[in-house]
């Protein structure tokens, strides 16, 4: 046994420490919590990276089940049996252009289910480019208790989301809602 220069053995919390590991292992989800979830949309072929996964598993409440989880532009969208949560990343800046590190993901927003009404999925063509190409814009229109809300899912020449997988999604935001 190693043995601390206070005498005390290495192992033993500091006075006034008060650990419960089974509280923090209850409390801090892992990657585990999305093993049930469907992947949507640019998700549906992506590697499941377990780190990336339990930086988005750590906003869960412990009894709170991620049902959806889609890439949307410059975040993510995760929807769970509670309530729908929109991510994006954090990170530490120094100037404009200087990005130090990556610090994780945080909550952009967040809306209870039941809160949200109805959802529409809409993919929108622009006008024809300089060089000949239509670039379109997906949207996400959720008519919200607070008010409508868009999120933008992908900028590109066709929709990420197919129509099953809005399907999927919307069962998943307006069907059997969590009281």
């Amino acid at each position: 046994m190693a043995w601390r220069r206070d005498g005390e053995p290495a192992n033993k919390p500091a006075a006034g420490t008060f650990l419960c590991p089974s509280r923090i292992r209850r409390s801090v989800r892992d990657a585990s919590a999305f093993d049930a979830t469907q992947f949507l949309g640019l998700a549906r072929a992506a590697k499941r990276d377990p780190y990336r996964l339990s930086l988005f598993a750590r906003h869960l409440e412990p009894d709170e089940d991620p049902l959806i989880f889609l890439p949307v532009h410059s975040g993510t969208l995760i929807v769970t049996d509670q309530r729908v949560v929109e991510f994006r990343a954090h990170l530490d800046v120094h100037g404009a252009w200087n990005v130090r590190s990556f610090e994780g993901y945080g909550i952009h927003q967040a809306w209870p289910r039941g809160a949200i009404r109805e959802i529409e999925h809409r993919f929108q063509a622009s006008e024809v480019t300089a060089v000949g190409s239509h670039q379109g814009e997906e949207k996400l229109l959720l008519a919200a208790e607070a008010g409508p809300v868009e999120v933008r899912v992908s900028k590109g020449y066709e929709p990420t989301l197919t129509a099953d997988e809005f399907v999927v999604l919307r069962a998943a935001v307006l069907g059997n809602q969590a009281k």
